[in-house]
């Protein structure tokens, strides 16, 4: 027995290690991320053993392994994933995006190249892809509005395709140019930010002090946003399909009007009344009969609209007769110009992109439509664009990046200035007695328009009638087309070269038809306006690195040339035969005839160096000598320089214990940066303000020159020399993010439009005779409430605060200042301080405006009636427009298959005169209607009113004073998008990858001062024209990924 037991034992043991192995099995599967793409290269390790594969270019596996061992997924950038083996054999392993690896080694676009955001001493933000496609824009800059600290974007124009005004940290200059310089891709951007597809941008960053723009010398005092779009990935051929469909509507609400006939009638019967009592002492009796004997007469003849007659719509008791009843067949409908002119319409986008690469190349491309149909009747924004990009190793040390953009845009706009077919003025202004068509005898509704040819309201127009007619029409073509080369010289030694060629042509056709309105007097009028913009820029990098055990260094040469060449040719004519066909040859009077071309080029030469000490001590430094065709030659070189520090304090021992702590880093930077874009007196940019320029005239047969600008060779640079020092937090396993920047900016020699005297024969001249400076800081809060496997659910706020200062003014303007529009520029006053009349209240006796007029003599401001009105001496400061904080906030929150995203943005502080509010509260002329707070103005039974009495033309109550001055508070719900992505279970049944539908919202809503009031329409605070108020959007849209 014991013989037959050891026998048995010796088997066993003997045949163990088989049966080990019989017990092994194989597991297969795949390895995607989050949107379902395969994830080549991942490792899968058995743990506790040195056992393991990677998953092929298609994230496929196979490995052996025993029941109960563990495998362990992983890869760079996503958190790791165990798996214990049981009796599954086919695995379909998810990885998630690392949140902490990834904030810790972020990689981030700087000024020729990319750095981690930790040894980065200067101060930037970044915009990531996801928050840019989220909303519905045709320019990337309305993306960032309440997104990034220290950044302030004004859309003067809602109208669809319209650009937006980017400043960086408050006003940059008095006459150059304050935008920042726009970088695509390395190079700089001569476009408008509406050729770039959104849906192709794979991040946007923001430099904001000298240190991180310092390098771009010439152009980048402004700051520099630095967009990078996408380029291929490794892996199988990915294909993205995103289509939204949705609709436009008016997105700020119109003033509140009077709308009612019969209330304007007795409005303007008021007027009179007053005018008759106190502009012509008459007595109370005949001043009322007079009143209604002359109301029609101060409409238009034929515009009454009521059964009675002229002299009895308002009684003389200044009520509306209660006979009288509209005698139109279209009564309830008549008078609507809004709805005839403004409809919810319709916005279309569906981008197309494919990606596919390997070791050695990859490629992407896409292709994007946009139709834009915005709320005006025939206006229009579309937009086909095309993006390919090819990286690629031709050798071992030779890699090669080539990328191609084609655009194509065709706007359709309105009239936004003070023309009479300006339809936003027009529907805000008009009275509600004037109708849209002509009627007959009896009040029927004819199919003929009514162009108004006895109306005081803007005779001879009918915005209706033309708006169908008129064009307003631009297109362009952009081309932009990059190739670069990077060759490995040495181990720590590459060579790079960058060529970048850019096109725009652009042509406009402006028309007016000779049917009716504007353009009727003298038969329709075009005109046509080419232009054509070149650019090639050129770049050389030498870089070197090395990194030692405590020490790391990066140094860089580089020579760039950028050269431009601008042409335009632009003609008029006038009296066409056929009123629908805009081309010259239906034209018979050639009204002008001009064309110019430009050249401008800098050249620049540049250097930066960073170092580390055990990557917890950084400094950079960097130097750029660049010369510029904008100035004489011995002026035209200038030299500009930063230097930065950082700390990371997160890294010293004496806080290893804090455990909360996962990052602290303290930076200082201070550098001086250079701005060549001085403006033109009338508008545009000089290229050439060192030359005195003459104009050509003639007396119809002999050519003669005459004075247009007067040049100045003395001319230099502006200069801005930029301190910056901030502090960046991450505690509590990056749960709370912090990031605040202080910073003085002083802009010395800044380009300045000297008024000269008439008698020089020129309005001005260019001089480096002023300083101004801008002083504040910056903050940007990040919290993570809730971070779990399924859940995540974020909050940010930012801020901006700044006081800007004109420090230096030239000695003749000193004491009066220089007078723009409302505002006036002194020293120790900011650029956008206005100065008027004070505000006195009104009379309570009589009614009589009331304002604070300065005694010459004794200099103290006494309270004085209309009569005494004196705008030369008494004018004072009341106010700035730059507000005390400015930024946004939101929140985003993923839990399971749904995600959800809130951002707004807010003002608070500063001044906003509300000139379409005034333009409603007039005296009563011309046929327009009022703002419903005319109701409450003065009368004998009403004399605490703040709102003088209402006396027909006495333009005297409503002198300009800071009245109409409100507060430029706002906070704007910006965006509100809801998404769904489908289980990848159901997506794969479908043959899919990823499967995503949502919902999105853009403009959704605005708190302001006033009801119709939109102060983000201008930075220098006030809105002199009617125009296209920003769109709200709302659409839904499905992504799906194969």
């Amino acid at each position: 027995m014991n013989n037959t037991r050891k026998i048995a034992s010796f088997i066993f043991c003997c045949l163990f290690p088989f049966w080990l192995v019989a017990q092994e099995i194989t597991i297969k599967g795949t390895v995607k991320d989050q949107d379902g793409l395969e994830l080549p290269g991942a490792a899968i390790v058995i743990k506790g053993t040195n056992k393991g594969m990677a998953t092929d270019w298609n994230g496929n596996f196979e490995i052996k392994a025993h029941q109960g061992d563990i495998l362990v997924f992983s890869t760079i950038g996503y958190a790791p994933k165990e798996v214990k083996v049981g009796k599954e054999r086919n695995l379909n392993i998810v990885l998630s995006v690392d949140v902490l690896q990834l904030e810790g080694t972020e990689v981030v676009a700087v000024a020729y190249g990319t750095t981690d955001k930790k040894s980065f001493t200067g101060s930037m933000a970044t915009i990531k892809a996801e928050t840019i496609q989220a909303k519905q824009s045709s320019d990337v800059a309305k993306t960032l509005e309440g997104a990034v600290a220290g950044v302030q974007i004004s859309t003067s124009s809602g109208q669809p395709g319209s650009n937006s005004a980017i400043r960086i940290r408050g006003i940059g200059s008095i006459n150059a140019s304050s935008a920042p310089l726009i970088i695509l891709d390395g190079v700089p951007f001569e476009g408008t930010l509406n050729a770039i597809n959104n849906s192709d941008i794979e991040s946007v960053n923001v430099l904001k002090d000298a240190s991180s723009s310092a390098l771009y010398g010439a152009r980048g005092a402004n700051g520099v946003v630095l967009i990078t779009t996408k380029s291929g990935s490794k892996g199988r051929l990915s294909i993205t399909l995103d289509s939204k469909l949705g609709f436009n509507y008016r997105g700020i609400p119109e003033y509140d009007i009077i709308s009612s006939p019969g209330e304007y009638y007795e409005t303007l019967w008021s007027a009179l009344y007053n005018q008759n009592r106190y502009a012509q002492n008459q007595a109370d009796a005949l001043a009322r009969t007079n009143a209604s004997q002359s109301l029609i007469n101060n409409v238009g003849t034929g515009y009454n609209i009521y059964n009675v007659a002229d002299d009895q719509v308002v009684l003389s008791n200044g009520k509306l007769n209660p006979a009288a009843t509209i005698k139109y067949s279209d009564a309830t409908t008549f008078n609507q110009w809004e709805k005839a002119l403004f409809n919810n319409r319709v916005r279309k986008e569906h981008n197309l992109s494919m990606t596919k690469g390997t070791e050695y190349n990859s490629f992407y491309f896409s292709f994007g439509y946009l139709g834009d149909e915005g709320y005006n009747m025939n206006t229009y924004f579309n937009r086909y664009a095309t993006r390919f990009s090819y990286k690629g190793d031709i050798t071992s040390w030779l890699k090669t990046n080539a990328s191609s953009m084609i655009t194509y845009t065709e706007q359709q706009g309105s009239t936004e200035d003070n023309g009479y077919d300006n339809p936003f003025a027009w529907t805000r202004t008009i009275a509600p007695i004037y109708p849209i068509y002509e009627h007959d005898a009896n009040g029927n509704r004819l199919s003929t328009y009514d162009y108004g040819i006895t109306r005081k309201f803007n005779d001879n127009t009918n915005p209706v009638a033309t708006q169908r007619e008129n064009l307003n029409y631009n297109r362009d073509y952009y081309f932009n087309q990059s190739l670069s080369l990077d060759a490995t010289l040495h181990k720590n030694l590459t060579l790079s070269a960058n060529g970048n060629f850019y096109a725009n042509f652009y042509d406009v056709n402006y028309f007016t038809t000779p049917l009716g309105g504007a353009g009727k007097n003298y038969g329709g009028a075009s005109t046509k306006y080419k232009s054509d913009n070149i650019v090639l820029t050129f770049n050389q990098l030498l870089r070197y690195n090395k990194n030692w055990d405590d020490y790391g260094f990066e140094a860089f040469l580089g020579h760039e040339t950028y050269l431009k060449r601008f042409g335009t040719i632009e003609g008029s004519k006038k009296n066409f035969v056929d009123p629908r066909n805009s081309e010259f040859n239906n034209a018979a009077v050639l009204s002008s005839l001009t064309s110019y071309s430009r050249r401008y080029f800098v050249e620049g030469y540049f250097g930066q160096i960073n170092a580390n000490y055990q990557q917890k001590y950084y400094l950079s430094a960097s130097l750029r000598r660049d010369g510029s065709s904008v100035f004489a030659p011995e002026n035209r070189w200038g030299t500009f320089w930063s230097v930065g520090a950082s700390w990371l304090l997160s890294e010293e021992k004496f806080l290893e214990k804090a455990k909360f702590v996962d990052l602290i880093k303290l930076k200082l930077s201070y550098g001086v940066q250079g701005n060549d874009a001085l403006y033109l007196p009338g508008g545009g940019r000089s290229y050439v303000p060192y030359m005195t320029l003459y104009s050509v005239s003639t007396n119809g047969n002999t050519p003669g020159l005459e004075a247009s600008y007067k040049g100045n060779r003395n001319i230099t640079w502006e200069e801005s020399g930029n301190l910056n020092a901030g502090i960046e937090l991450a505690l509590f396993n990056n749960r709370l993010t912090l990031e605040a920047d202080y910073f003085i900016k002083k802009t010395n020699n800044l380009l300045f439009d000297m008024p000269l005297p008439a008698s020089t024969g020129f309005s001005s001249e260019p001089r480096n005779v002023a300083d101004m400076m801008n002083k504040g800081f910056e903050f940007s809060l990040g919290i993570t409430p809730i971070r779990t496997d399924n859940v995540q659910w974020t909050i940010s706020l930012n801020g901006l605060h700044y006081k800007n200062e004109i420090t230096r003014l030239p000695e003749e303007l000193r004491e009066k200042g220089l007078t723009r529009g409302y505002q006036i520029l002194k020293e120790g006053g900011s650029i956008y301080d206005f100065y008027m009349v004070k505000w006195g209240g009104v009379n309570p006796v009589n009614g009589d405006a009331q304002f604070y007029i300065k005694n010459t003599t004794t200099g103290e401001y006494k309270l004085k009636g209309s009569a005494d009105y004196d705008s030369t001496n008494s004018k004072q400061y009341v106010g700035t427009s730059i507000p005390d904080l400015q930024g946004g906030f939101g929140t985003t929150l993923s839990a399971y298959n749904f995600d959800l995203a809130i951002q707004f943005s807010y003002q608070f502080g500063g001044k906003f005169y509300d000139s379409q509010y005034a333009n409603l509260m007039h005296s009563g002329d011309l046929g327009r209607t009022w703002h419903t707070d005319i109701r409450n103005r003065w009368t004998p039974e009403n004399t605490t009113s703040d709102i003088p009495r209402l006396e027909f033309a006495n333009q005297k109550v409503l002198s300009l004073s800071d009245r109409f001055i409100v507060s430029s508070d706002y906070l704007s719900l910006r965006n509100v998008s809801l998404g769904y992505t489908f289980k990848q279970g159901i997506v794969e049944k479908l043959g899919l990858t990823k499967l995503r539908y949502y919902l999105t919202a853009d403009n959704v809503y605005l708190w302001s001062k006033r009801k119709g009031l939109d102060p983000r329409t201008s930075l220098a605070g006030s809105n002199d024209y009617a125009v296209y108020s920003p769109i709200r959007t709302v659409s839904m849209g499905l992504t799906l990924n194969f």
